[in-house]
């Protein structure tokens, strides 16, 4: 694993609360209930400040504020944890992913005031107005878009990242052409990794009854996992190379409870299994085996938490440095060969869900 002194990107979890019920997100039942797993954690500004420290901003490049489960909107404190950052490093590049269907017109202008030059805003909008809830269950497209021009015209840089499905692959062209007028400055078209066992992924009321169906885009190439495939995993896992995309980002993600990782696919897996279809329970259950396995090897949770560690010191730690060939070579992780392995039999890798990314306004 690399040094503190490579460390070039963050990618952090300020908060894994939502308005939004997508009901593909693992922070709640397909749509209808939230997972019980997940405790609300927001961080407090101090928090902040003790886990990037002045001496993490000034190694760091970039820092992403997205997560798992929550929108980071919804942290009240964003706006001063990127003020303390922007004062320390005013080069540094700021990304924040969100739902956009939160907070005021005048707050989204502070937004893109506060925000340094080198930044990007990732708006998840999926359709239009008669398509967006469908996936984006809780949000309001029109608010959305008010929300979008208002931090657009502040002088905000932003990204349209459209997840294609069956309900809204018509729309793509105009909602292109609607990022193009709004000032939007890429336009992200991608396909969703979520489906596994079947091409119909169903939605649930409060009551867990079935109201509608999620399906993918008619021409998308998702990987639908087979009785073979589930039978024969272990020899897939055995076949498969894995090439950590994290360590060749020099990337560390930090969880909403403050631990650390390479990456958020390790983030998530202890609260990873309302969504999981019965006929995954044998690879759901190895999954987890692992997950504690390299826990222990890395010395516990405690010893991977940025709030009673600095990251230094956790990056620069005797298991943080070795455990990893273990677990890419030997023992290998099937989260990583799922999201960084180089036969993807086993799953339909979130890696390869990006279809077309393309700068729409050159402008910005």
């Amino acid at each position: 694993m690399f040094k503190f002194s490579q460390l070039n990107q963050i990618h952090l979890e300020i908060t894994n609360n939502c308005q939004a019920k997508c009901p593909m997100c693992i922070r709640n039942i397909h749509g209808g209930v939230e997972n019980p797993l997940i405790n609300l954690t927001d961080w407090s500004l101090d928090d902040y400040t003790k886990v990037i420290s002045k001496e993490v901003i000034n190694q760091i490049r970039m820092i992403n504020f997205c997560g798992n489960y929550g929108d980071p909107l919804l942290n009240n404190n964003l706006l001063e944890m990127i003020s303390y950052t922007v004062r320390i490093t005013p080069t540094i590049q700021v990304i924040i992913h969100t739902n956009g269907s939160l907070r005021t017109i005048s707050w989204w202008k502070e937004l893109a005031r506060t925000l340094p030059k080198n930044h990007n805003l990732v708006f998840a909008i999926d359709g239009l107005e008669d398509t967006n809830h469908i996936y984006r269950i809780g949000t309001n497209y029109k608010k959305i878009i008010e929300n979008a021009k208002a931090f657009i015209d502040a002088g905000g840089v932003a990204e349209w990242a459209f997840i294609r499905f069956k309900h809204n692959q018509h729309q793509v062209d105009d909602a292109r052409q609607i990022a193009r007028t709004l000032g939007f400055k890429q336009f992200v078209m991608k396909d969703s990794s979520r489906f596994l066992i079947d091409k119909e992924f169903p939605v649930y009321d409060k009551d867990r009854n079935i109201k509608y169906y999620i399906e993918p885009s008619t021409d998308s190439n998702i990987k639908i996992i087979d009785k073979s495939i589930i039978d024969n995993y272990k020899i897939i896992l055995d076949k498969t190379k894995i090439d950590c995309y994290a360590l060749h980002l020099k990337e560390i993600y930090v969880t909403a409870q403050g631990n650390v990782f390479p990456c958020c696919w390790l983030g998530l897996i202890p609260y990873n299994s309302s969504n999981e279809r019965s006929e995954l329970a044998l690879i759901k259950e190895e999954i987890l085996n692992q997950y504690s396995h390299l826990v222990d090897s890395l010395g516990s949770l405690v010893a991977l938490s940025g709030f009673n560690n600095s990251l230094k010191s956790i990056i620069e730690s005797d298991a943080y440095q070795t455990v990893w060939h273990d677990y890419w070579n030997k023992n290998k992780l099937i989260t990583c060969a799922r999201t960084c392995g180089s036969i993807p039999e086993i799953f339909s890798s979130p890696n390869d869900q990006y279809t077309s990314r393309e700068v729409i306004n050159e402008s910005n």
